[in-house]
């Protein structure tokens, strides 16, 4: 019996290859995105330690300004690392919408090699079905038409 050959193995593989890519490139732009989530919280907890430490009563005039300039400072790298975060969240957005890309392209081709399948296996019991009425014809014929 013959067997089935889809015709389009290697581009159903490279697309399978492709989602599996895209896969992994949408993982690490979590990793990413998460470890940047991660320095803007501890950098949120470094301001409000320090906010904290600012409502001490006993501090001289160069701790205060010292505080200050370091509230300020942490201020300006929650901005940047805000944006940071922001820059991330979309670059996870498109990783994601690479991989639904790539994942319907692959099941696309998922669709055709299961159909022509069917097809196959329909025109191999066809075929089939021929020879079984061929031989029945022959024997039938070689009885000298007597049916048994």
């Amino acid at each position: 019996m013959a067997r089935f050959h889809f015709r389009l193995e290697p581009v159903l593989q490279h697309r399978a290859a492709r989602e599996e890519a895209a896969e992994q490139a949408l993982a690490q732009a979590r990793r990413e995105y998460n470890r940047r989530l991660a320095l803007l919280e501890d950098t949120r907890q470094r301001l409000e330690a320090a906010s904290f430490a600012a409502a001490r009563e006993n501090m001289d005039v160069f701790e205060e300004m010292h505080l200050h300039f370091y509230r300020m400072s942490l201020k300006g790298r929650m901005a940047v690392q805000e944006k940071s975060v922001k820059t991330a969240g979309h670059t996870v957005e498109k990783r994601r919408s690479e991989v639904i890309k790539a994942r319907q392209e692959r099941q696309v081709m998922e669709k055709l090699k299961e159909r022509q399948l069917q097809n196959f296996n329909h025109e191999m019991a066809v075929k089939e079905q021929k020879e079984m009425d061929e031989l029945a014809g022959n024997a039938y014929r070689h009885r000298g038409g007597v049916m048994v």
